[in-house]
């Protein structure tokens, strides 16, 4: 049963892949994408990497897709957009990307894999990863943390139009 589960989970996530390349219509781009990462948070679940599960989950799809809907609802022109351009050099593109899946075959069948085997249940990943940023790793990511909020406020000052009020002068 645990084998059709992954399938399906497999299938949904190629068909969303598909519905992203495929799809003239932007939201409907970003339904696919939805159901894409979702299939990938499910995989992650499979392999028993809750965190990254629970992380594929919070940041792309409740950030970054979050987001990508939102800038395509208040754009009202982007909807009238045709997103398929033509291509212009599609043998040379269908060469690369049969280039990087012989490489990827390649790598994935010559690695000697190692083999973990299950002593009952698997244990959550949190727990370790958890305690490393609350001990361990606290410094560094509250530096990091504020670095990026640093960086976002001086985007934004950046990114202002300057008005000139004609003040005092």
């Amino acid at each position: 049963m645990e084998g059709w589960i992954w399938l399906l989970f497999a299938a949904m996530g190629v068909g969303g892949a598909l519905s992203v390349m495929f799809s003239r219509n932007i939201v409907h781009c970003g339904y696919g994408l939805l159901f894409a990462l979702l299939s990938v948070s499910a995989m992650y679940v499979f392999l028993g990497a809750d965190f990254l599960a629970a992380t594929q989950v919070i940041v792309y799809v409740g950030g970054i897709l979050v987001l990508v809907v939102f800038a395509v609802m208040m754009t009202h022109r982007i909807q009238a957009e045709d997103l398929n351009e033509e291509v212009i050099q599609p043998v040379a593109a269908g060469l690369a990307a049969l280039f990087v899946l012989a490489l990827s075959g390649t790598v994935i069948v010559d690695h000697a894999w190692p083999v973990l085997k299950h002593l009952g249940e698997p244990l959550p990943s949190t727990r370790p990863i958890g305690r490393g940023f609350l001990t361990r790793f606290l410094m560094p990511f509250e530096f990091a943390s504020v670095l990026l909020l640093v960086a976002m406020i001086g985007a934004a000052m950046f990114s202002r139009e300057r008005r000139d009020d004609g003040g005092d002068d």
